[in-house]
Order: C-alpha cells, then sequence, then structure tokens
C-alpha cells in the first residue's frame, strides 16, 4: 500500500511537470517576436530646424519617451515615463501597443509595433514644454533600423508668427 502511494505520487508529479512544461513552451513561443528591451532614437533635419524621438520599450510595452523639437530658437521638449506622476498613461489595446498619455494639456498617442514607435501630438499647448504660444499637433515615428525620424506636421500647426496683444498698464496722464 506505502509503495503503491508513491508510485501514485511520483506519477502525479511526472505529470504535473510536463504539462508546466508544454504551458511554458507556448508562452515562450508566443513572446518570441517581442524583443525583452528595445530602445529606439531618431533625429531628423539640420540643427537648427530639427526634431528627435527617444524611446524605450519593455516586454512590448513603452515605458518612456523624449521628445525634442528645434525651430530656429524655440525649442520645445517632452519628457513621460510610466508612474512619474506628471503623466498619466493609459493602454487603450495592449495586444495592439496603443497608449493614450495625457500630458499638462492635451494628449500623445502611442503606438507600439516590434521596431516601430508611432507618436501623435493632439492639441498640446506649446507654453509649458516650450515656452511659446500655439499648439503642438503633429505624429513623429522612429523605426530601430532608420536613424532619421519621420515627421508629419510637427513644425507646422499652431505656430502664430507674433505673441497675442497684451494689454499695456497704464501710464500716467500728461499734466499730471
Amino acid at each position: 500500500m506505502y509503495q503503491t502511494a508513491i508510485v501514485l505520487l511520483l506519477t502525479l508529479w511526472a505529470n504535473g511537470a510536463l504539462a508546466a512544461a508544454a504551458v511554458q513552451k507556448k508562452i515562450t513561443s508566443k513572446d518570441s517576436k517581442t524583443p525583452p528591451i528595445e530602445r529606439f532614437s531618431c533625429r531628423t533635419g539640420p540643427n537648427d530646424e530639427q526634431a528627435r524621438l527617444i524611446a524605450e520599450a519593455v516586454k512590448g510595452r513603452v515605458m518612456e519617451f523624449a521628445f525634442y523639437s528645434r525651430l530656429g530658437t524655440r525649442v520645445c521638449s517632452i519628457h513621460g515615463r510610466r508612474g512619474d506622476g506628471i503623466t498619466k498613461w493609459e493602454d487603450v489595446d495592449a495586444q495592439a501597443g496603443a497608449t493614450v498619455i495625457k500630458l499638462r494639456s492635451g494628449s500623445a498617442h502611442l503606438e507600439y509595433k516590434p521596431g516601430h514607435v508611432q507618436l501623435k501630438f493632439a492639441s498640446v499647448e506649446r507654453m509649458p514644454y516650450c515656452g511659446m504660444y500655439g499648439d503642438l499637433n503633429g505624429m513623429i515615428e522612429a523605426d530601430v533600423k532608420k536613424p532619421e525620424c519621420m515627421l508629419q506636421g510637427v513644425f507646422e500647426d499652431g505656430l502664430p508668427k507674433t505673441a497675442p496683444p497684451t494689454k499695456e498698464a497704464p501710464g500716467p496722464t500728461p499734466g499730471d
């Protein structure tokens, strides 16, 4: 009876180990397309009119991004990291790699596929990030295999030629 119980326990243990190995094979074969850590870095344009994007994805999920643009003397810099307390990250479709990032003003829509990341800005007020008036709208893409970024509308939208008029403080009137 004692030997039968030991044989039964060993048989159950062996079956459990085989089942766990089969599950592990399914998991590793599914995730083998996505690298554990993927870093994106791209730059486009000459020094006085450039845009840069740096992003890091861990296990198929973008964890951090940094955007920098320069148009003459106008410099803009936006950085976001999951859990940083300033930005709010919401995974819209984890399977497709889509994330919405709420910034101080406006939002950014980030899409990730292995080897490729795309960041779209929507009505991001330039003042907190760039110190200038207008809105940042546009898209920037980075590819692991290319050092150049793909840009669309980053420099065109929402850049007024001059600052909005301000009220002047009333000065002394003549004859006072």
